[in-house]
């Protein structure tokens, strides 16, 4: 990989991605949409061991409910049997926007040095419950 106009390659990078909500469970979701999301995590980690030693670092997002415009309704009738108990019991508070972008400035962050190969759960205690 090179720089734009620099014939040096390039010695370090980040590089976050937007992944898997609650990843490990099998939700009313679909079946597609569970295997992309275990897709981005496994690319995660694949890409941390391989590219790791060369200074580069790959970490996915796990976000959880963020406040947007979108006004949902239940879509399937099993789901509202299966999962709105859940829901009305301590579900944690939805993040802001900018909630979610602190956990991604994080990774990218010289704090975040460290981290290579990571799935950041930033979904507010949702992957607790």
């Amino acid at each position: 990989m090179r720089r734009k106009n620099d014939p040096a390659p390039i010695r370090t990078g980040r590089s976050p991605a937007a992944s898997a909500w609650r990843v490990e469970e099998g939700l009313p979701h679909g079946g597609c949409g569970l295997a992309s999301r275990h897709a981005v995590v496994g690319l995660t980690k694949n890409s941390a061991v391989m590219y790791g030693p060369k200074g580069l670092r790959f970490n996915a997002v796990a976000p959880g409910a963020t406040i947007t415009n979108i006004v949902a309704t239940w879509g399937s009738q099993l789901a509202a049997v299966r999962l709105g108990p859940l829901m009305q019991s301590t579900v944690p508070t939805p993040a802001t926007a900018a909630q979610l972008a602190a956990s991604i400035t994080f990774l990218l962050s010289d704090d975040g040095t460290n981290v290579n190969g990571a799935v950041l759960a930033s979904d507010g205690g949702w992957s607790a419950l």
